[in-house]
């Protein structure tokens, strides 16, 4: 999730200095789609990073409209939400936010230029929901090899039934 993050933000400050929607970088497995799909969410994130606060909460309130498909997208609607707040002085409605983030996604992560104390209200966030201050995101399963046939297993589905004597 913070590669997630730390891409979108880095596409989203990189469409707002281009004028343009960036392509991707090679092998970071985010998409131009992926990043730009909600255009309200890549303009919130472009508001805050130039701290400006209700503009960019009134971007969130859209995004978070066009974001109901999307649980990445609703978390940082979340998360991003959560830092206003937390930048504000609302550290309660901050860490309601965080939390609800974090119920959605318990290993998500602030972006990685966050002020230590807004990190330490997350991660507090997290604490108080999950009981552990970092979670990390489950494992992508290998495709396994397929089974060897069991050796007693029948070949070609014709069963062997022993003779009854």
């Amino acid at each position: 999730m913070r590669l997630f993050l730390s891409a979108a933000l880095l596409a989203a400050l990189s469409a707002a200095a281009a004028e343009e929607t960036p392509a991707p970088a090679a092998g970071s497995g985010v998409t131009v789609k992926d990043v730009s799909a909600n255009a309200h969410l890549a303009a919130a994130m472009r508001l805050y990073q130039k701290l400006d606060l209700d503009a960019a909460l009134a971007e969130l309130q859209l995004a978070e409209a066009d974001a109901k498909d999307s649980q990445d997208e609703t978390v940082q609607v979340l998360i991003y939400r959560g830092l206003i707040y937390s930048e504000t002085g609302k550290l309660g409605e901050a860490s309601d936010q965080f939390k609800r983030a974090l119920a959605v996604r318990p290993w998500a992560e602030v972006p990685p230029d966050t002020s230590p104390r807004i990190a330490k209200n997350f991660s507090d966030a997290r604490k108080s929901l999950w009981g552990m201050a970092s979670v990390r995101p489950p494992q992508k399963r290998a495709a396994s090899a397929p089974a060897a046939p069991n050796a007693t297993a029948p070949a070609f589905g014709i069963e062997v039934v022993p003779d009854k004597k």
